[in-house]
């Protein structure tokens, strides 16, 4: 079993007639939208091997990975992947806020500091006070002196009551502080949490460098060896002459793309799917009208893409088969740019191979 129509392919490309290949998500289907059935989960847990992405790519594939009861294969577990851009810029927004929090909780340390020290001086002050009265007190009569010591014994307790109430307001000033920071450092917490459910820290999107790909089938060929040793020679053959032509796949796109010119060579897509891609062969993504496929588009995204293209004089924009294209279209209709469609995370009747998946994309980018 495999999450993916993609996974699905370059498991069956390297597993040949020894393997049974089933993808849970169908064809022109994306990972982020589909939900699972109950059949699907009976499937997976019947499955001698379930093959993942992986990378909090979706919970579907969490889910998965849950029910099965054979082997579970993560693809992205030790590839070197990007980080989002977006996460990076979180990451950088929080160290500073970070730094921000220290120079704050230092200044009122420093505060602290400096009342305590004037309430020390104030308390040895009235303390010396009170010594110069009992030395005078000392020559007085004995009478003066009982109603001197009566006094002092009120005093003193009186002052003891002064110190309690001051250790307990110093104290709830304390506990209130923690209270307030352990309260600060859990919402940083959770928003680091809802940032990572929502995008992962890492672009999960590997299939998108042929590199990494390779990465991929490599870790399919021993995997499949490892389960059916008696097929090992076969796997490792089928999964050398898959390496060989995706190579030389990516030699073609790289030659198809590199003539381009410069107002050709920016993206603009619905998700953002394609950081691989264009890092692999020299293209700038300009901008998406999404991070994630759940999210809701924004009023200022689409503004700043507007304004973008215009300045450009870029011609062309472009949707994903598998999400609507109504916001892209209306982002085509106010700049006077076309809008092609070009594939991002599933194979389909008129690309059912990776191999063909990925000149989809480049014939879309280039012609």
């Amino acid at each position: 079993m495999t999450s993916t129509t993609i996974v699905g392919d370059l498991v069956t490309q390297v597993g040949g007639d020894r393997v049974s290949v089933v993808s849970i998500i169908p064809l022109k289907t994306d990972v982020h939208t589909f939900h699972l059935t109950p059949s699907d989960i009976e499937k997976t847990s019947e499955a001698d091997l379930l093959v993942i992405v992986g990378s909090s790519l979706s919970m579907v594939e969490d889910l998965l990975a849950e029910s099965a009861k054979g082997a579970v294969l993560e693809l992205t577990h030790d590839m070197d992947l990007r980080p989002f851009p977006e996460a990076l810029a979180h990451a950088h927004e929080d160290e500073h806020a970070h730094d921000e929090d220290e120079h704050e909780d230092e200044h009122e340390d420093e505060h602290e500091d400096e009342h305590e020290d004037e309430h020390e001086d104030e308390h040895e002050d009235e303390h010396e006070d009170e010594h110069e009265d009992e030395h005078e007190d000392e020559h007085e009569d004995e009478h003066e002196d009982e109603h001197e010591d009566e006094h002092e014994d009120e005093h003193e307790d009186e002052h003891e009551h002064e110190d309690e109430h001051e250790d307990e307001h110093e104290d709830e000033h304390e506990d209130e502080h923690e209270d307030e920071h352990e309260d600060e450092h859990e919402d940083e917490h959770e928003h680091e949490d809802e940032h990572g459910h929502a995008h992962g820290e890492f672009d999960p999107h590997f299939w998108m460098d042929i590199d990494l790909t390779i990465e991929a089938v490599e870790a399919i060929r021993d995997e499949l060896s490892r389960l059916d040793p008696d097929g090992a020679d076969y796997y490792r053959e089928r999964a050398e002459a898959y390496i060989e032509e995706l190579r030389e796949l990516d030699n073609e796109i790289r030659e198809q793309l590199a003539g381009l010119p410069e107002e050709r060579r920016y993206l603009v897509t619905f998700h953002d799917a394609y950081g691989y891609f264009a890092a692999r062969y020299g293209l700038t993504i300009l901008g998406f009208v999404v991070e994630g496929p759940e999210e809701q588009p924004s009023a200022s995204a689409i503004t700043e893409l507007v304004e973008s293209i215009e300045e450009l004089g870029i011609p062309y924009i472009f949707s994903e088969p598998q999400f609507s294209a109504r916001v892209i279209e209306q982002i085509a209709r106010d700049t006077g740019t076309t809008v092609r469609t070009i594939p991002s995370g599933a194979l389909a009747e008129e690309y059912p191979t990776y191999v063909e998946f990925l000149r989809a994309i480049a014939n879309g980018i280039a012609e």
